[in-house]
Formats: C-alpha cells, structure tokens, sequence
C-alpha cells in the first residue's frame, strides 16, 4: 500500500473512530430512535448503514440492536438488523485480511490471550466452521473482535459468511426482542425478552465451556 492510500486509511479511520466515540458517549437507543425516525421512508436504509460501518469502529452493537427494535418491531427490526450485520461482517473481514493487517494483528494480540491467538492460527475446515457458530451464539463475546479476528484465520469468506449468518440469528432476536418491549418496561412481555436473552447467555457459555475443555483432553 503506497503512502498516499496509507494516509487516506487512516484518516477514514480516525473519522470513523470519532464518530464511534461520540455517538457511543451521547447517544441512546432512544435517541437514535429519534433519529431515525426522522428519515421517515428512508429509516431502513439508514439503520442498515450504520449498522454496516460503526461496529467496524467498536461502536456497541446492542445499543444499534435495541434502536432497531424500538423503531421497527421484532420482526422487521431483526430483518434489517440481520442484512446489516452481514455487510458489517463482510467489511470488517476485507478491512482484516487485505488493508490494516498489520495494524488489526497488533488490536488482536492486545485484546485476545495468546491461547486463544494460537487456536486460531490453528483453525481448519469444520472446526473453525463450528467455532464461529458457537462463539456468534455467545452474547458476551465481542462480535467486533469476531469479525477482525477470523478476517486473519485462513477461513474463506464463503464459510465465514455463512457461519456467521447462522450464529447471529439467535442473539439478534433477543435484542431486537427486547427493544422491542423496551417501551414496556415491567411488564410480562418485557421480562420475558429479559429473561430468554439471559438464557441464551448461559447456555451458550456453558457449551462453550465443555467444548473448549473437551477440545483441550
């Protein structure tokens, strides 16, 4: 990458991280309701978009999933969701494996334990198909730091999307499902949503916990 392409990805970059940090330090999911809201017919496309670009700067994407249910509903709020979440996907596996490589190995090495690091320099065919499933079904894993980290693994894009098509769905209801009810705060629907995210959370953590124990015997 010649100098001039260097300097123009890093200050896309830095304006991306801005943004992030200050819609992420002002901004509610009520607040981006608001927002939204006020593009009237062009709502979905804006909501897509942002879902596409901001997590790729490590803007919360709960907070993004409960905006989209408060504003859309369950069921649409969970299509738009699902489509932007795919792009997001997309860009942030190209932005790893062909433009700031070197720079998101640094990010990786910083955030992930080297044993971790190391499985996943290690990963093949079914195995890392199976490993990104379960860690898209795990709420408390980040999903930005998903997306970079396999962007450097030898997985194709194909697998990858497909993978993450299906470990996204799950979580992406149950935070849609709960902006949904947000509005409804005490009442049956909302601790319902509450307490089916909670359950994913716990099982999902539990699974991984024996498979990564049984992986390691």
């Amino acid at each position: 990458m010649n100098i001039r392409k260097k300097i123009l990805l890093a200050a896309v970059l830095a304006a991306l991280a801005g943004l992030s940090w200050y819609l992420g330090s002002v901004l509610s999911p009520q607040q981006i309701h608001a927002a939204l809201d006020g593009l009237g017919f062009w709502a979905p496309l804006g909501y897509m978009a942002l879902f596409s670009v901001l997590p790729a700067v490590f803007f919360p994407v709960a907070v993004l999933a409960l905006a989209g249910g408060l504003l859309f509903g369950l069921w649409k709020g969970a299509v738009y969701t699902f489509i932007g979440a795919i792009i997001n996907c997309s860009l942030m596996f190209f932005l790893a494996r062909h433009v700031g490589r070197q720079k998101i190995e640094a990010m990786i090495r910083r955030r992930l334990s080297p044993q971790w690091q190391q499985r996943l320099e290690k990963l093949e065919g079914r195995e890392g198909f199976a490993l990104l499933i379960l860690l898209r079904l795990i709420p408390a894993v980040p999903y930005n730091l998903i997306n970079y980290a396999f962007g450097l693994t030898g997985m194709g894009w194909g697998s990858y999307i497909l993978a993450s098509a299906i470990g996204i769905i799950p979580g992406t209801f149950a935070f849609i499902n709960i902006g949904d009810k947000v509005l409804e705060v005490g009442s049956p629907d909302f601790w319902i949503a509450i307490g089916l995210l909670m359950a994913l959370l716990v099982v999902t953590t539990l699974l991984g916990k024996v498979l990564y124990k049984e992986k390691r015997t």
